[in-house]
């Protein structure tokens, strides 16, 4: 009876959305083609709260806000809590504004032989749904936030629905069909608008990477074709010292870094390098290499 039921929800839910008919922004597949060297990001989960519509819409916006990102091509997109092991840059999104019909118009009735256990609707109408969105661009090795900006996002659509809500509470729209709603639209509307403003504030950010390993045999860094890293490339070596955080709130002010040498990349696998040493002191695990 409970796999009925769950098989009767998510049948509904398809139902409205083959009908929504949802009109969106219109997202060019034409890029520019960028071939420099691809710095690590990562994605917080998005704050919503209840009012602005909870965890569909935090899990609705984090993930279409990480395929902008890959798609977009000038990032490499990492998994985890942006930590430095993970990212050089973190994304902290909140979502300040959810007007789910700002307007519009239309015909709807309720009820009828869809009574009972559930409750029923079906009309035509039409809306826009408004979202705005709130981002921090957060230095992971510092905690310093690098750039703030804020991006609105707007979608019509006219429907043709026939709307399932059970009585008892309503069920939650899953990811997948939050993008196909006018509010799920206007928000990739925002995240459009977004990842150039996230890319501004990534020019701020210098590229690096992490010392894997070092020896007789090399230095390996975590860092290869996936970031477009390449042979004969120079980079510096820095090591990490005293992290200086505000004796008040505890907060990251600085991590003290010290220029200890230099290496050449020789060879370059999928997610690896493998470098020589051409100055200083030999690098060791957790060290930092930049391209200068």
């Amino acid at each position: 009876m409970i796999a009925e039921h769950l098989n009767r929800r998510l049948l509904l839910a398809g139902t409205t959305l083959v009908l929504a008919g949802v009109a969106g922004p219109a997202v060019s597949q034409e890029r520019a083609r960028y071939d420099g060297l691809k710095k690590t990001i990562a994605v917080d989960l998005f704050r919503a709260t209840e009012a602005v519509g909870g965890s569909v819409t935090a899990d609705g916006m984090t993930a279409m806000l990480i395929q902008a990102l890959v798609e977009d091509g000038r990032f490499l997109v990492v998994e985890g809590d942006g930590g430095p092991m993970a990212a050089s840059a973190l994304v902290r999104g909140a979502v300040t504004k959810y007007e789910p019909a700002a307007g519009g118009g239309g015909l709807s009735v309720s009820g009828g032989p869809l009574g009972g256990l559930l409750g029923g609707r079906a009309g035509t109408r039409s809306q826009t749904a408004v979202i705005e969105i709130a981002l921090r661009l957060v230095d992971t090795s510092t905690g310093q936030v690098i750039s703030t900006s804020s991006a609105e996002g707007r979608a019509s659509s006219r429907t043709s629905e026939a709307g399932l809500v059970e009585s008892w509470g309503g069920a939650r729209l899953g990811g997948e069909i939050f993008r196909a709603t006018p509010i799920g639209q206007a928000g990739q509307d925002a995240i459009v608008r977004a990842v150039d403003q996230i890319a501004a504030g990534m020019r701020r950010v210098a590229w690096s990477a992490l010392v894997v390993d070092s020896g007789p045999s090399g230095v390996y860094l975590n860092a290869g074709a996936d970031r477009r890293v390449e042979p004969g490339m120079t980079l510096s070596v820095w090591r990490p010292g005293r992290t200086l955080t505000d004796p008040g709130t505890g907060e990251v002010l600085d991590v003290e870094m010290a220029r200890i040498g230099e290496v050449r990349v020789d060879t370059v696998r999928d997610r690896l390098s493998v470098a020589s040493v051409t100055g200083g002191e030999p690098p060791m695990r957790g060290d930092v290499l930049k391209a200068d």
